[in-house]
């Protein structure tokens, strides 16, 4: 059995990417579920436990796939969700769900078609990665935050330092301040090539 893990996280091409994500879309939640993909009872933990939000606000999930984290947000009652990716055969699986208000296939590598100040929520979970969404994105994704609205990511702490993450959040001091980092944790206990990883929340201040 392909480990597609191993496969995308080492792809350097953006459009060999994105045929590997057609091909393992259809597995795609399966895996997920059977190597104990983390970020949902993270992304729950921090809803709960660090931040207070109402059930109606506006949620944008920056690099959507399946709607698999997702699907912890409408186990918490959110229901106004936006969802973003650039492989349309993952999209098509999330359509089925009936998660998201909107869907919209495009790259987190370019400027987002959104209208900025929007969003009192974006979360970007298993995106900001090797081969995947560059550090770069993050002012990007911030833009279409509301002021005082929130940034949830996750980022494997092999790259924070080494790709840049860290001095990005860091350039970014007067748009947006870092709330809350959690524990380290492994995204996918059961997958030998897993990284570690942290939940970041950066508030938008402007």
């Amino acid at each position: 059995m392909n480990d597609w893990l191993k496969t995308v996280y080492s792809e350097t091409s953006s459009l060999e990417l994105n045929k590997h994500y057609k091909k393992w879309s259809n597995r795609y939640d399966q895996d997920m579920q059977e190597w104990g993909y983390a970020y949902p009872v993270q992304l729950k933990k921090i809803l709960k436990e660090n931040l207070r939000i109402k059930k109606n606000i506006k949620i944008l999930d920056a690099g959507c796939g399946t709607g698999y984290v997702a699907e912890a947000l409408v186990e918490l009652k959110f229901k106004n969700i936006v969802g973003i990716d650039f492989s349309q055969a993952m999209l098509e699986i999330a359509k089925q769900k009936k998660i998201y208000s909107k869907l919209i296939c495009q790259s987190l590598n370019e400027k987002i078609k959104l209208r900025s100040n929007q969003f009192e929520l974006v979360i970007c979970t298993g995106v900001l990665t090797s081969g995947h969404v560059g550090p770069d994105s993050i002012k990007e994704l911030i833009r279409v935050v509301k002021p005082c609205g929130y940034f949830i990511c996750s980022i494997a702490e092999s790259i924070f330092k080494k790709n840049g993450f860290k001095k990005e959040i860091e350039n970014l001091s007067e748009l947006a301040k870092m709330e809350f980092v959690s524990e380290q944790f492994i995204a996918l206990p059961k997958n030998k090539n897993s990284a570690k990883s942290r939940m970041y929340i950066l508030q938008k201040l402007i």
